[in-house]
C-alpha cells in the first residue's frame, strides 16, 4: 500500500500540477478548461506484491535527481549497481525496466501531446482571448465612441437648451422692453393727452375769453348799431321832408326836360306802362325782353341791355333774333345755392387750399400786372384804367387800396407761375390773402382770423391752371337768358315799401343754375353771368351831376340793407357782395366809367365805415352809363345810381366745398 502510494505521487501529481501550472489563471476565470482531444494516457500502476516495489520507485527517482544532479548521479548508481552484483531476477528486472521506460517514453510522448495539445489549447486560449480583448475593445472603443456621441448631442442639447433659454431670456427681455416703451408711450400718452387736455382747457379759456371778446364786441357793435340806427331814424325822420323835397326836385326837372323840346320832345313821360306790368308779374309767359314797368323803361336784364346796345343791326332785328332763341330755353329755378350749382355728381369734393400755405418772396413795391392780348389802356385815373378791347370799354381798378385803408401793414409776395399774394394785416390780428394770377386776376381771396381760422370769398383755381392771354366773355357760350320769375321779385328798389325783407331777399338762390366757378373779373364784365342772381337798386342813393359823394342823410338809407348783409356775413362769414356803380348818358364813355367805380366804392366805404361790413366781402364795379335804367341819353338821376348783388354762388364752390 505505501508502495502504490509512493508511486502515485511519483508519477501521477507531477501531471496533473502541471496542467494547473501551464494553465494562466485568466483563462482559467474567463472560460472552463477544455477537455483533452483524447483520453488521458495515465495508466495507473500497481505493483503486485513483490513486483514494482521500491526497485521501480527508486529508478525514478534517480532519473529525476539525475536530471537535478546531472551525469554524477548516473555514474554513481552506476557503480552502486556494478557494486551491488545483481539480484535476483535481474532479467526480468531489466525488462520491466525496459517496459517502464517504454512507457515511461509513452507517457512522455502522451504528456508531451498533452502539452501540446494544451499549448495548442492555452493558444487558442490566447487567441480567443485577444479577440475576445481585441472585441472588449472595439465595444470599449464604440462604449467610447457612443459615450462620445452622448456626451456631444448632451453638449449640443445643452448648448441648444442654453440657446433656447437665452432665446427665451431675450424675448422674456424684448417682452420687458416693450412693455417698458409701452409703459413709457403710454405714459408719454398720457402726458400728451394731459397736455392734450390742458391745451384744450387752455384753448377752450381763450375761445370762451375771446368768445366773451366777441360778444362784448357783437354787445358793443350792436349797441353801436343801435345808436347808430336810432340816429339813422332820426335823420330818416329828418330826411322824411327832404325826399319829398327830393321827389318835387325830380318832379320840376322832369318839368324842366319836359320843357326842353330839343332834349325830350316827343317823349313820352315815365309813367306806369300797364302791358309792361303784366308781363312784369309773369315773364315765363312771353320769350320776348322784358322791359321796366312804366315808359322809358329799359331792358331788365343787363344781357338784353347789352344787345340792344349793339350798332351792326337795329334794335328790333336783335330782338327778335333772341325771342327766337329763346322759345328753345327751358329753365328750371334752383332752390338753393347748392341745388343751383350744377355738374357736381361723381366728382371729387374740392377741398380749399390754405392761403397762406405756399412760401413767397417778399417783393419790396406794389406789383403791376401784365395786360392781356388785345387790350388797350386809354385812360389812367389814379390807380383805376380804362381798357378797350374789341368793341367793349371797361374800368379796371385795384381793390387793395380800398382793402388797405385801416391795415397795419401790407406787403405783397410772389409765387410760382406769376402768381402775387398780397397780405393786409390789421389791428385786430385778422389777415386778408389774396392771390393773384399774372393778369391781376384774383383766384383766391380769404380771411384768416387771429385764432388762425380761415374763411374764403372767393376760390377759382381754374383761372390759374388755364390762364388764357385772352378775355372771353363765359356768357357769350350760354343761350340768352330767359327770365320766368316776377321782375319784382328779381329787382327790388329801396325806395319801395318797408314791408321788403332785405335779409330773405338777398339770400335767395340764383334764377337759374350755375354751369361752373367763375373768376370775380369774370362776373364783373359778363352781364350775361350777372342776371342769374338777383339785385338791389339803391335809388335812395342819389349822386350829384358828377359826383360821387354820399351824404350821411343819404348813407342813413342804407341802413336795412346793412343789417341785411350782417346778418347773412353772421351766418356765412364767407359770402360776396357786388357793387355796381352806374351813370346817366351825359358826358363820356371814359370819365363815366371812372365815375361809376368811384361811387360804388363810395357806397362799399360807407358800408364799411358806417355798418361794419368787412372790405374783403365787398367787391366793386363801375360800368358808366353801359346799363341804363332809363332809356335817355339826357340828364336822369334814376340812371345814377348804385347796385348791390349777392354773388357767392357764382365765385366759390358752394355745393362742393369742405
Amino acid at each position: 500500500m505505501l508502495k502504490r502510494t509512493r508511486l502515485l505521487a511519483t508519477v501521477a501529481l507531477p501531471i496533473a500540477s502541471l496542467s494547473f501550472i501551464w494553465q494562466p489563471v485568466e483563462a482559467a476565470m474567463m472560460r472552463p478548461v477544455l477537455p483533452l482531444a483524447g483520453p488521458a494516457r495515465v495508466v495507473p500502476v500497481q505493483a503486485e506484491e513483490g513486483q514494482f516495489g521500491d526497485d521501480l520507485l527508486i529508478p525514478k527517482r534517480r532519473n529525476r535527481e539525475d536530471q537535478g544532479n546531472g551525469n554524477e548521479g548516473r555514474q554513481e548508481r552506476k557503480r552502486n549497481r556494478e557494486d551491488d552484483g545483481g539480484g535476483k531476477n535481474n532479467r526480468e528486472a531489466k525488462e520491466q525496466l525496459d517496459r517502464a521506460r517504454q512507457e515511461r517514453r509513452e507517457r512522455k510522448r502522451d504528456e508531451q501531446r498533452q502539452q501540446d495539445d494544451q499549448q495548442k489549447a492555452r493558444e487558442e486560449r490566447r487567441q480567443r482571448q485577444r479577440d475576445a480583448e481585441r472585441d472588449q475593445q472595439r465595444q470599449e472603443e464604440n462604449q467610447q465612441r457612443n459615450r462620445e456621441e452622448r456626451r456631444k448631442k448632451q453638449r449640443d442639447a445643452e448648448r441648444e437648451e442654453q440657446r433656447r433659454q437665452d432665446d427665451q431670456q431675450k424675448t422674456r427681455e424684448e417682452r420687458r422692453q416693450r412693455q417698458r416703451d409701452a409703459e413709457r408711450d403710454q405714459q408719454r400718452q398720457e402726458e400728451n393727452q394731459q397736455r392734450a387736455r390742458e391745451e384744450r382747457r387752455k384753448q377752450q379759456r381763450d375761445t370762451e375769453r375771446e368768445e366773451q371778446r366777441r360778444q362784448d364786441d357783437q354787445q358793443k357793435a350792436r349797441e353801436e348799431r343801435r345808436q347808430r340806427q336810432r340816429d339813422a331814424e332820426r335823420d330818416e325822420q329828418r330826411q322824411g321832408e327832404e325826399r319829398q323835397r327830393n321827389r318835387e326836385e325830380r318832379q320840376r326837372e322832369a318839368e324842366r326836360e319836359r320843357k326842353r323840346p330839343d332834349e325830350t320832345a316827343g317823349r313820352p313821360r315815365r309813367e306806369r306802362d300797364k302791358e309792361r306790368e303784366r308781363i312784369a308779374r309773369d315773364p315765363s309767359r312771353t320769350t320776348g325782353t322784358i322791359e321796366l314797368p312804366f315808359i322809358d323803361g329799359a331792358a331788365v336784364l343787363d344781357s338784353d341791355k347789352d344787345w340792344d346796345n349793339r350798332r351792326d343791326r337795329s334794335r328790333e332785328e336783335l330782338r327778335r333774333e333772341r325771342e327766337e332763341k329763346r322759345r328753345d330755353v327751358r329753365v328750371r329755378v334752383p332752390e338753393s345755392d347748392r341745388d343751383a350749382q350744377v355738374g357736381w355728381e361723381g366728382r371729387d369734393r374740392v377741398r380749399y387750399e390754405p392761403g397762406d400755405r405756399e412760401r413767397g418772396e417778399r417783393r419790396d413795391r406794389r406789383p403791376r400786372y401784365e395786360d392781356r392780348d388785345g387790350w388797350r389802356v386809354q385812360r389812367e385815373v389814379d390807380d383805376r384804367f380804362v381798357i378797350n378791347f374789341g368793341d367793349r370799354i371797361i374800368v379796371r381798378s385795384d381793390d387793395g387800396r380800398r382793402l388797405s385803408r385801416r391795415a397795419t401793414e401790407t406787403y405783397y409776395e410772389d409765387l410760382p407761375n406769376g402768381r402775387v399774394r398780397e397780405v393786409i394785416e390789421r389791428p385786430n390780428g385778422d389777415r386778408v390773402v389774396t392771390i393773384r394770377n399774372r393778369y391781376g386776376e384774383i383766384i383766391q381771396r380769404s380771411r384768416i382770423d387771429r385764432r388762425g381760422r380761415e374763411y374764403v370769398m372767393f376760390y377759382a383755381p381754374e383761372i390759374d391752371r388755364d390762364s388764357r392771354p385772352t378775355f372771353v366773355d363765359p356768357g357769350e357760350r350760354l343761350p340768352p337768358m330767359r327770365l320766368t320769375i316776377p321782375v319784382d321779385e328779381y329787382i327790388v328798389d329801396t325806395s319801395a315799401e318797408d314791408s321788403i325783407d332785405y335779409r330773405d331777399f338777398l339770400g335767395r338762390p340764383p334764377v337759374e343754375p350755375v354751369e361752373r366757378v367763375y373768376s370775380l373779373d369774370e362776373v364783373k364784365y359778363s352781364a350775361r353771368i350777372r342776371d342769374k342772381v338777383r339785385r338791389i337798386d339803391l335809388d335812395t342813393i342819389t349822386f350829384a351831376t358828377g359826383s360821387a359823394e354820399i351824404s350821411m342823410n343819404q348813407a342813413s338809407t342804407l341802413r336795412r340793407v346793412a343789417e341785411a348783409m350782417n346778418e347773412i356775413l353772421d351766418k356765412d362769414p364767407g359770402e360776396t357782395f357786388l357793387i355796381e356803380g352806374h351813370t346817366d348818358a351825359v358826358g363820356s364813355d371814359e370819365s363815366n366809367l371812372v365815375l361809376s367805380d368811384e361811387r360804388a366804392e363810395a357806397v362799399a366805404n360807407v358800408l364799411t365805415d358806417v355798418y361794419e361790413i368787412p372790405p374783403e366781402n365787398l367787391a366793386t364795379q363801375g360800368y358808366g352809363e353801359r346799363f341804363l335804367k332809363i332809356d335817355t341819353d339826357a340828364a336822369e338821376q334814376l340812371n345814377r345810381r348804385v347796385t348791390i348783388r349777392r354773388v357767392t354762388p357764382l365765385v366759390k364752390p358752394v355745393a362742393m366745398a369742405e
